[in-house]
């Protein structure tokens, strides 16, 4: 897998991979926190859906301007600018029980998680070769480690009485050590004038592959990051979970992300990621399915993992599938934000839903959700025969 990468590339492959464990870490530890959170500061679900939405929103917004900015701009610089950014705004979450002040540092914490969105899938793209999708996959399958290891430090440090903004602090760190070793490491790859010229026009925004890849991944995110979120939650609420073990939900989750992704990136070599992709939205939906009907823990623990294996490789895959027909900072941009706005709309929908009626019927939401990304992944495997019959022709 790594023969094909000189040993400068090869070095910055493995700094990205560890940037996506870290990534990973602090991605998640709110979600498994909610619990905790939600009954210490005594929020509603529809203010803890609009915090949570404020680091969507801030990673939406980042991924946007910056896939633009990375085509003109080192992305070295970028990718340090977002973390010390993530790790000052880290440093300070969730230490008073405002919602409005916790909001406007989760909008920060995203703003730098969308720094490195853009500039290590991007760098990752240029590195694969042969349309092939193992190195992405790889890359995300470090993003599951962190995002199993941060729920599982959550469920640790709650069951020991350690203060919350704990596990914040010890991020925040990581994400400081990362950007030094960001200085450090040398970026080999240069953007050329010619891709930046070709990469940076708006015209990208109109094409109908990059389109319905986004809205592929902006389907796909919502689910994800919604399941994610509120799975601690929906074991607390329906079967009484305590908080501290609920946390190990998330964990779950993302441990069937992390086996679904290492499988793809050691087995997977074919490059129709669109068939795959197809596949897992299917398996996904009937894992939701098998959550909704769980009436044990041990039913539950069996579905939010399957959960996680239909989710795992969608994502890398979709990124795979971008980089084949665009290799583009924009593209990259687009699509990332496409999966930012699914992260902001559909959670902040399931807390306004859980708030009415229910956290139950608000994964049924999930699973409508769910049908819909088959849906579009269909129309996907459509579009991309067309085109490679179009090429052919």
């Amino acid at each position: 897998m790594f023969s094909t990468l000189d040993a400068p590339t090869r070095r910055l492959y493995f700094l990205l991979l560890t940037g996506f464990i870290f990534f990973g870490i602090i991605f998640t530890i709110t979600g498994a926190a909610l619990p905790h959170v939600i009954r210490t500061f005594a929020w509603s679900y529809a203010v803890t859906g609009l915090v949570l939405a404020a680091s969507s929103g801030g990673y939406m917004l980042s991924c946007f301007v910056n896939g633009f900015l990375v085509q003109r701009y080192a992305p070295k610089l970028i990718l340090i600018a977002g973390l010390v950014l993530g790790a000052a705004c880290m440093a300070f979450f969730l230490r008073w029980p405002s919602p409005w002040l916790n909001l406007a540092l989760n909008f920060g914490i995203g703003l730098g998680q969308g720094c490195l969105e853009v500039v290590i899938n991007l760098e990752v793209i240029h590195m694969e070769r042969g349309g092939q999708s193992r190195l992405m996959n790889l890359i995300h399958a470090c993003f599951c480690v962190g995002a199993v290891i941060g729920p599982a430090a959550v469920g640790y440090i709650l069951k020991e009485d350690v203060p919350l903004p704990t596990i914040y602090v010890i991020s925040a760190g990581l994400f400081l050590f990362l950007a030094l070793l960001v200085v450090i490491v040398p970026f080999p790859r240069v953007v050329a004038e010619k891709e930046q010229e070709a990469g940076s026009g708006a015209h990208l925004l109109r094409n109908p592959l990059l389109l319905l890849i986004t809205a592929a991944l902006l389907t796909y995110v919502g689910t994800e990051i919604g399941v994610s979120s509120w799975s601690s939650e929906y074991s607390v609420n329906v079967l009484a979970v305590p908080a501290s073990l609920a946390a190990l939900a998330v964990s779950l989750f993302w441990l069937g992300l992390l086996a679904g992704r290492l499988a793809i990136s050691v087995a997977y070599k074919g490059s129709r990621q669109d068939r795959l992709m197809l596949g897992l939205s299917v398996f996904g939906s009937l894992s939701l399915v098998g959550m909704l009907l769980a009436r044990s823990v041990p039913g539950l623990a069996i579905a939010v993992f399957a959960a996680g294996l239909g989710s795992s490789g969608f994502y890398p895959l979709g990124m795979s599938l971008l980089g084949r027909h665009f290799k583009s900072g924009v593209a990259v941009g687009t699509a990332a934000t496409g999966g930012a706005a699914g992260a902001i709309a559909f959670p902040l929908l399931m807390a306004v839903v859980s708030q009415r009626v229910g956290i139950r019927s608000g994964f049924w939401f999930y699973f409508a959700l769910a049908l819909l990304l088959v849906a579009i992944s269909s129309a996907l495997v459509g579009m991309v025969r067309f085109r490679g019959a179009s090429k052919t022709a």
